[in-house]
């Protein structure tokens, strides 16, 4: 499915970034509701807010969670 984007709202550029996406994970033609609204949202935080949290965080949560664990240098 091809849509035809027009003007430079924040939902027009994260419907943008959706198209993106989807071509990038081979989800052009079999995504379902769940993942394409899932993943406009996210699209639209990354837009309006800058802010991203979803894949690829994991790693960085534990990173987080092993320096609270460490102890603290004098």
């Amino acid at each position: 499915m091809k849509i035809e984007i027009e003007g430079d709202s924040d939902a027009a550029v994260a419907l943008a970034l959706l198209q993106l996406v989807m071509k990038a994970e081979d989800k052009e033609e079999g995504a379902d509701r769940e993942w394409i609204l899932s993943t406009y949202s996210q699209c639209l935080a990354v837009v309006t807010d800058g802010v991203f949290i979803g894949i690829g965080d994991e790693d960085e949560d534990e990173d987080k969670e092993d320096e609270a664990e460490e102890p603290a240098k004098a």
